[in-house]
């Protein structure tokens, strides 16, 4: 049949792979294994038995701020070509920035980010099957009552997920709920998490 289909209120997940991340995620794994040697409890937040740091000292960091400026050009651009924003550089800003680490059997639970524009994954270590993340839809409404769902697209899924792989950022609306899926590998899964806000 001929239709038209308008695609509204879409929800984006941003996913970009840093050309550098062969350097710089062996310093990046060093720096978080020191930082559980400081402090082996870490913090219970979304993590069902991994360990979560406390937030980095960023301006302190000389590994943290070659990280965050491997990235700026692509944030800015994303900003304005990709959402559309007015880019205020002076205040665009991260606001915490945090590593967890999951170790085999552990995994994250459903969650948000309150309090900031865009929250960010970024995967310093990953092997296959460490754990995929996993979006939920927004649209509470919708989840609410469904019929039974024959094929899964856009329109039908309430749940999608996204595979890590090491050197790829992943920036996504903060109020999008997300988890991440059991580490079912013998490798620790390493990612750092960020919030950025428009002040």
């Amino acid at each position: 049949m001929n239709y038209k289909t308008h695609r509204l209120f879409s929800v984006p997940v941003f996913e970009y792979r840093l050309e550098n991340y062969q350097i710089i995620n062996p310093e990046l794994e060093k720096y978080i294994y020191d930082l559980r040697e400081k402090n082996t409890q870490g913090l219970k937040r979304s993590n069902a038995g991994g360990w979560h740091s406390d937030f980095f000292d960023i301006q302190k960091t000389p590994i943290i701020q070659q990280f965050i400026n491997s990235k700026s050009k692509f944030i800015q651009n994303l900003i304005t070509e990709g959402l559309g924003w007015k880019f205020f550089p002076k205040k665009t800003q991260i606001i915490n920035m945090w590593a967890i680490i999951n170790q085999k059997k552990t995994f994250n639970i459903r969650h948000n980010h309150p309090n900031s524009l865009l929250s960010a994954a970024y995967y310093v270590k990953c092997e296959k099957n460490s754990g995929a993340i996993f979006f939920y839809d927004p649209k509470e409404a919708k989840v609410m009552r469904k019929p039974i769902v024959e094929k899964f697209n856009d329109f039908s899924a309430d749940v999608t997920k996204i595979e890590p792989l090491e050197g790829n950022l992943l920036i996504f609306p903060s109020y999008l709920y997300h988890s991440v899926g059991e580490n079912l590998s013998n490798s620790d899964r390493i990612v750092i998490s960020f919030n950025l806000d428009i002040r």
